[in-house]
């Protein structure tokens, strides 16, 4: 049948998988209706007209067990105590870190993550930057987040699974949170958001060495970082701290990556911010120099406008594109250093 095929959104599985239709007697479509949501009614609606605009739908209540099939079919049956224990399995979970804000690392985060997606990976972004969140607004995600069976569905942005504070709070709110409200978010983000099968979880943690760090060390057993700075002397002398704090968890530096590093003018490139400051910082903690990216005026219009996701299609994208496949040739060095945090 011509509908099989079709995503049923925050599932993330065809129609066929579910087995959430029915064409009945009347010749009607029917569809179960698993989350009640007039978006997620209109996405479907939209859907089945593309393929066939004659077609009538009609939209039903699934009963107890298809309701408990589908979450047994995603995981949502689970308890949070097995999705601890499996939550490193079948995935690479990279932080993406800072010493100090403003330079760029949650657009770092976005564009890796894309660089990822168009490998043809399953990418996941947490938005662990509680204070600053800004992912969800960068990338344009038009829906939110879907509840189902107690647990929740990322928002699906350009082929990116994404969970964030910019959900969850009235816009231009601040979120005045100490550290144990922090540590429950971030637990939550990570256990009860159906990640589903994904290939990386890529974390954009808050600026500095704070909280949400030393949270994430033991909720995961392993997850390895990737620095971000600019070149600044200063910016990479507060980059090098927290990637001292990462060595000190359970968690293996990949690299640094150097952002705003030039600026073309023409032929030439200007330096604004100085000089070879990340890859300076990668000798000092002895990993490699995943790569720079010069200050290209189109990333921060795509940023600002909510279509950074355009920049994939730019032919400058090949400097994301090489990053990527830097990280994947870095193999995960499971050796936390068990130190202390003094």
């Amino acid at each position: 049948m011509k509908f099989e095929n079709i995503i049923y959104p925050g599932f993330n599985k065809t129609f066929k998988e579910l087995g959430c239709f029915n064409l009945n007697k009347n010749n009607e479509l029917e569809v179960f209706d698993y989350f009640n949501i007039d978006w997620v009614q209109s996405a479907i609606t939209e859907m089945i007209k593309e393929l066939d605009s004659s077609v009538s739908l009609k939209f039903i209540e699934p009963t107890t067990d298809d309701m408990a099939s589908a979450s047994k079919l995603v995981n949502a049956d689970l308890s949070i105590e097995d999705v601890k224990k499996n939550f490193n399995v079948g995935k690479r979970i990279i932080g993406i870190s800072s010493g100090k804000g403003g330079v760029g690392k949650s657009t770092i985060s976005s564009l890796i993550g894309m660089g990822f997606a168009k490998q043809g990976k399953k990418v996941g972004i947490l938005d662990a930057d509680i204070w600053g969140y800004s992912i969800p607004k960068m990338l344009g995600a038009k829906f939110p987040p879907i509840p189902f069976n107690n647990r929740i569905f990322p928002s699906k942005i350009n082929g990116l699974n994404v969970i964030s504070m910019e959900y969850f709070v009235k816009q231009d709110e601040a979120v005045i949170w100490r550290g144990p409200m922090l540590h429950k978010a971030i637990e939550q983000f990570l256990y009860e958001v159906l990640w589903q099968d994904i290939d990386i979880l890529l974390i954009d943690m808050p600026p500095g060495t704070g909280d949400v760090s030393i949270s994430l060390s033991q909720f995961l057993n392993f997850y390895e970082t990737i620095i971000v700075t600019t070149p600044q002397s200063n910016a990479t002398a507060v980059a090098e701290r927290a990637g001292i704090m990462s060595q000190k968890v359970n968690s293996s530096i990949i690299g640094v990556v150097e952002n705003m590093s030039y600026l073309e003018n023409g032929k030439e490139k200007l330096f604004p911010f100085g000089q070879g400051g990340g890859e300076e910082l990668s000798k000092r903690l002895n990993v490699d120099f995943i790569g720079s990216l010069p200050l290209y005026k189109n990333v921060s219009e795509y940023s600002e406008s909510g279509n950074l996701a355009e920049f994939a299609s730019d032919e400058n994208f090949s400097v994301i594109d090489n990053m990527v496949n830097t990280i994947n040739k870095i193999a995960p060095k499971k050796k936390p250093i068990n130190l202390k945090i003094n």
